[in-house]
């Protein structure tokens, strides 16, 4: 403890909060307002019409990297374990128990269906008047917000962990599901609007739809939808939510997950645009024990990350972090002082210590907690608390009672208007045109649409005039494509807009004509009907850092087999995942052709059957290729999963397919750290 620091709570804390902790120390110091001369700073948002107090959130943001890190905590106020559900009211929070200040960022989550995230089982317009006011009620205690969206899935009705029914091409304009999506959106502006402060303005919040797309547990995963389907959906939000609905507050986030080993190309390999972005996030859970290896990582990235928010004029923020699955009760947690260990470590780096906030997940109870908590009823005190009381009490580390309201929302700023320029909405581009009939429509922004003149063409085709259409805010066309050319090939497009005074803008990229030659029954991938290298890998989602690519030599059969690199220097295992669907119960075994390294490392391959995770470890032993098959039979639940250490793959499970996918594990006396191999003939028999 240190009773040099001890002081109250700042005078903006809810009227009547009971601080039960006085006796704990907080920070001492508060953030000084920006001093304000002359005409309002022009700032690069993604919406040029944003409140003046949300211009003044990114430029507090902005100036604040590099002068301490934010501490966030998922819902704080919404569950705990120093208290109940139906004690929420805006002011108990396990991070106020446990350190005497609340967290300087709040996160929330639009929830399900669009209405909120409430306990219980609220009716939608209870559920949008709890989480309005539990923003109010962090606005008061002068913190910052930041809202995610576990959106169910618009075609199915499942979760958002139900990555069936294609739903990224379906929920966009043109789809038969795109309704459901902008309703969902509809009650997140009604949430936006709802949310004002006691002199009736508009809150600002930084919303952070569809993160961790690299991985491919959502529905809006890499393996789900394609770089560019995932562009124009962030895009189409992001305008449909400023344009269509005039939700002025909302600074936007992309965060495309975690683990990239410091390459900025495979962060941005879906970034939507400097013009629908303000916020580079990175989410990234340990389950390490806070190895080097993994702290090495994470730097790495986050350096990457500043350096990126740097070019682009964006802010850096670690979206989300922690101990991956949660904090473990007394006595099993691996290392109790992790979050110094972690927080020393960014702020070590010059670069990466530029995060503006860091952000852990909820404390749902003592099931699912990321907090430490103190005593309370008959619980004893974490053993992990003081570890984060002296993180709390770090001068580097921020919470809510440094921060002055002025400095963060009436900052003397403005948003800068958006260059004119134009894009391909649908078909999105690297997308398959499956049809002889397909609408396109292009969008073009910053500038009065309806005078331009639009055309789009295809190589080797007429062009096409598209003709705006104000209801949408599209220019509009059709494209025929006589149907012998859709045999799977890919082809040039071109797209071009004549602004007044002749100004001209034009986007190129390409479309691919016909559907990927249909697999024959069982057969996983024969790596053969990709049109390049960028289909190929979003057929696959990446988890952690690798490369995968179509190679012409060495193969099993056929004319071309997957290479895949990887590298362990700041990782110990990466791979990737594909789904799979159909009925395997009548076979009995798994195929592949394998040409390995010679490294050691350990290979695995992960099937997904019936829910559960089944595992075979071919051997990387050698450098010759060679054909492999292994019985179902010798398939075992992966070595984490004690709870069906004794489960065996059945018929059942066969027919309820979900994933294969393929690892490589770091093996610590590999005589290499990196390395490549082959695989090819993917199949069941």
């Amino acid at each position: 403890m240190h009773p040099h620091k001890l002081r109250q709570l700042a005078a903006s804390l809810l009227a009547g909060a009971v601080i039960a902790t006085a006796s704990i120390p907080v920070h001492a110091a508060v953030i000084a307002p920006q001093e304000r001369h002359g005409a309002p700073e022009r700032l690069p948002l993604a919406d040029p019409d944003a409140t003046s107090r949300t211009a003044s959130l990114f430029a507090y943001l902005n100036s604040q990297q590099g002068q301490g890190i934010l501490f966030g905590h998922q819902q704080d106020t919404e569950f705990g374990v120093t208290f109940s559900d139906a004690q929420a009211d805006g002011t108990l929070s396990d991070v106020q128990a446990a350190t005497g200040d609340y967290p300087a960022v709040f996160g929330w989550d639009f929830g399900h269906q669009g209405y909120g995230s409430a306990p219980g089982d609220p009716t939608p317009q209870e559920n949008i008047e709890h989480t309005v006011k539990l923003v109010q009620a962090a606005d008061k205690l002068g913190a910052i917000q930041t809202f995610s969206a576990h959106m169910d899935n618009f075609v199915t009705g499942g979760p958002f962990d139900d990555t069936d029914g294609d739903v990224v091409p379906r929920i966009m304009p043109g789809g038969d599901h795109n309704k459901q999506f902008t309703d969902y959106l509809d009650r997140v502006a009604s949430i936006a609007k709802a949310a004002v402060d006691e002199q009736g303005r508009a809150i600002p919040m930084v919303f952070r739809p569809f993160h961790e797309n690299a991985g491919s547990w959502f529905w809006w995963g890499a393996s789900h939808a394609s770089a560019s389907e995932y562009i124009e959906l962030f895009r189409y939000t992001v305008e449909y939510l400023r344009d269509q609905k005039d939700v002025h507050n909302f600074l936007y986030a992309y965060s495309p997950g975690g683990g990239f080993s410091g390459k900025p190309e495979t962060f941005m390999k879906t970034y939507p645009g400097d013009d629908f972005v303000d916020v580079l996030g990175y989410d990234n859970y340990d389950s390490s024990g806070g190895s080097q290896q993994w702290l090495d990582g994470l730097v790495a990235d986050l350096g990457m990350l500043s350096t990126l928010a740097t070019v682009h004029r964006k802010v850096a923020a670690l979206t989300e972090y922690g101990v991956s699955g949660a904090l473990k009760a007394n006595g099993e947690n691996p290392s109790i002082n992790w979050y110094t260990k972690v927080f020393n470590a960014i702020k070590a780096d010059p670069q990466a210590r530029r995060m503006a906030w860091a952000l852990t997940w909820t404390n749902y109870g003592t099931g699912q907690f990321f907090v430490p908590y103190p005593a309370t009823g008959e619980l004893a005190e974490h053993e992990m608390l003081q570890d984060f009381r002296a993180f709390a009490e770090d001068e580097f580390s921020v919470f809510s009672s440094q921060l002055s309201p002025r400095d963060v929302f009436e900052r003397k700023t403005k948003a800068a208007a958006h260059p004119a320029s134009l894009r391909l909405v649908t078909p999105a581009n690297g997308t398959r045109i499956t049809h002889t009939e397909t609408t396109v429509r292009a969008k073009l922004t910053g500038t009065n649409p309806k005078p331009a003149t639009v055309d789009f063409t295809l190589s080797g085709h007429p062009p096409i005039k598209l003709n705006f259409d104000a209801a949408s805010g599209y220019h509009v066309g059709t494209l025929e494509v006589p149907q012998e050319e859709l045999v799977n090939q890919r082809t040039a497009f071109d797209l071009r807009a004549t602004l007044p005074g002749q100004r001209k803008l034009e986007e190129t990229g390409q479309l691919v004509l016909g559907q990927k030659p249909a697999s024959a029954p069982g057969v996983v991938d024969d790596f053969e009907g990709y049109a390049d290298d960028s289909e190929l890998r979003s057929s696959y989602s990446a988890v952690g850092t690798n490369s995968i690519s179509l190679a012409e030599d060495p193969v099993g059969a056929g004319e071309r087999s997957l290479r895949f690199d990887y590298d362990f220097g700041l990782q110990s295992y990466t791979g990737i995942t594909r789904r799979i669907e159909g009925d395997w119960s009548s076979f009995d075994r798994l195929s592949l052709w394998l040409q390995p390294d010679g490294s050691g490392q350990k290979l695995v391959l992960q099937l997904v059957a019936g829910g559960v995770a089944y595992e075979a470890y071919p051997s990387m032993e050698g450098t010759e290729g060679q054909q492999l098959s292994i019985p179902f039979a010798d398939f075992r639940p992966a070595p984490w999963d004690t709870q069906n250490a004794d489960r065996r793959i059945s018929q059942a499970d066969l027919a309820d397919l979900s994933q294969l996918n393929i690892f490589i594990n770091q093996v610590p006396e590999a005589p290499s750290t990196s390395g490549s191999f082959y695989v090819d003939e993917l199949r069941a028999r």
